[in-house]
Formats: structure tokens, sequence, C-alpha cells
């Protein structure tokens, strides 16, 4: 796909190939010397971060779903080949090599699947941003990683014919990978997650239950060190 711009007066010929999504457009918006009216604002002059954060929420719950749907088609894909396949006058689903990575892929898929439609909910709700970013942080992060366990899992089930593009797996691997790149990698989801955790769970207040005193000598200060 090649994209002519006109960059500080200059034109210059961008090609972009896309290893998976091709589906999707790529390129890059390029501003000079732009100047908004202030009737234009969107927001408040200096809040741009907040207006991102709130835009990632829907952006990255699309990830999360998107990626339930790939490892979806990939499992039923596998499953189907599984029962019509045969190795040594046998269907290879009744080989646990085969039957347990369905199991492992179904066990996770639910899993994911869960998750995403939890945190949907507690979005709907909208009574809390806080959890919000840190539950979409967690559905993305999970969410595609399964996505590409599962199809992974479903082009070893195929085998070779996996590889190729008689079936859509090798198709689904190339968008599944790129699920835990954008609209924030993996890594930046665990920063959020673990940023956002430590705030909610070191401002409750007294009245939360503090389990640390459950233990039998909890009241031993003089044991605690931490330095």
């Amino acid at each position: 796909m090649f994209i002519v711009e006109k960059e500080m007066g200059v034109q210059v010929k961008y090609l972009y190939g896309l290893m998976g999504t091709r589906g999707g457009g790529a390129g890059r918006i390029l501003f000079h010397d732009v100047k908004v009216p202030r009737e234009n604002l969107v927001g408040e002059e200096g809040q741009g971060g907040k207006i991102f954060y709130q835009m990632m929420i829907p952006e990255r719950m699309t990830s999360a779903a998107g990626a339930l749907g790939i490892a979806r088609g990939a499992l039923e894909i596998a499953v189907r080949y599984s029962d019509r396949r045969k190795a040594f006058g046998r269907k290879i689903r009744e080989f646990q090599a085969v039957s347990f990575k369905v199991a492992d892929s179904l066990t996770r898929l639910d899993a994911a699947r869960s998750l995403v439609h939890c945190t949907a909910a507690v979005v709907d709700r909208g009574a809390d941003a806080a959890l919000a970013r840190r539950m979409v942080s967690e559905a993305k992060k999970f969410a595609t990683q399964v996505a590409w366990e599962v199809v992974n899992d479903a082009m070893q089930i195929l085998g070779g014919i996996g590889y190729t593009n008689v079936y859509p797996i090798e198709r689904m691997l190339r968008d599944a990978r790129l699920a835990m790149i954008w609209t924030g990698t993996s890594e930046i989801m665990n920063l959020i997650i673990q940023h956002e955790y430590y705030r909610e769970l070191l401002s409750r207040g007294p009245e939360t239950r503090d389990v640390e005193g459950d233990a039998a000598e909890a009241d031993r200060s003089e044991e605690k060190v931490y330095e």
C-alpha cells in the first residue's frame, strides 16, 4: 500500500506492508502549523490526556472482544478438523495430545470471555472510571494473549495444512499477533493494571477488613521489619 504525502513541502512516498489485518489501512497524518479555532476545541485545553484515556476504554474493549472472535473461530475449525482427520486408523481427537489442547483452549477462551463480559458490565455502569481502566486493561491483555495461544494450538492440531491458506488459521495467527500490540501493548496494560490496583488497595479506609490480621501472631509488630 503506497501513501503519498507532502512533508515540509517535499513529496514523500511511504510503503506500508501489513503482516496481518490487511482489511484495515495504515498510514500517517501530518500536521504542520495547524491552527484550530477556539470554538472547535474538543473538551478543555490541556485535557487531551483525559480525553485519550476515555477514548481508549471502548477502543481496548473492541480489541478484547475481537480477539475472542478470532479465538472462537480458530478453535471451531480445529475441533471439526480433529473429528475428521485420521492417523493410525483413528480420529486424531482420540489422542490426548490433540484433545487436551482443545480442553485447554476452551477453558482459556471461556475465562477470557467471562472477563470481557464482566468488564463490559462495569463500563456500562459508568460508576468508577479507575476500575473501568483497570478491568479494560486486564480484559485487553488477557483476551489477546488467549487468542494468540488458542490460534497457535489450533494450527498445531491442523499440522502442516494449518500453515497454508487452505484454512484461515494462518490468517488468524497473523491477525491475533497484532492484537497484543495495538491500542496499547500488553506491557502498557500491565503498567495500568498494577498502578490502578495499588492506588485502589492502598486508599481503602479502615472499614475494609485487613486479612493480614488473620495470622496467629499478627500483633507481633516487632517481627515485621520492612527495611
